[in-house]
């Protein structure tokens, strides 16, 4: 296996264990599986309402039936320890925008992906978002045909509620 995907492989992990995570917090929230949907990881069976812990931006209320792709990022990564990238993948977002639905976003604990902060927010929301601080959508490399687009955890969370150590 080369380098690049043995990294793609760990990175893979982390997201499933911090999804896991994630859908244990939220009791309202059905893990879909990509056999039923490869565009979003869970369904609201009920109505999911803001919180502390799980504040929302730009709605009042989940409502049932609305799809959910969660994203998850280490708080720092590398030597020198950035901030985490969220990463989203063109063809996810336009199918949460179709649906209406909404990210789930979460930032963990480097190692063990133990839950710092969790948001949600409607995907016409992080449209807005994309086109304000990025170059736009970008290639995956050669011989993917899926695009992308990254920016740091701190474009959806105030970095003090992350760095002050408060977990949900």
């Amino acid at each position: 296996m080369s380098s690049q995907q043995s990294q793609l492989a760990a990175s893979r992990q982390a997201g499933d264990r911090s999804e896991s995570v994630v859908l244990e917090y939220v009791d309202e929230l059905r893990y879909v599986p990509d056999t039923e949907s490869p565009h979003y990881d869970a369904i609201a069976e009920a109505i999911v309402e803001p919180s502390d812990e799980l504040p929302f931006v730009g709605i009042v209320v989940l409502e049932e039936g609305t799809s959910v792709e969660i994203k998850s990022v280490a708080v720092v990564y590398g030597e020198r320890q950035r901030r985490g990238r969220l990463q989203l993948r063109r063809t996810q977002h336009e199918e949460l925008l179709e649906r209406g639905g909404v990210y789930l976003f979460a930032v963990c604990a480097p190692h063990d992906r133990e839950l710092i902060a969790a948001k949600i927010v409607p995907a016409t929301q992080i449209d807005h978002l994309i086109s304000a601080i990025t170059d736009g959508w970008r290639s995956a490399g050669e011989g993917r045909s899926e695009e992308y687009v990254q920016f740091s955890w701190a474009r959806v969370f105030d970095p003090a509620e992350i760095e002050d150590g408060d977990r949900p």
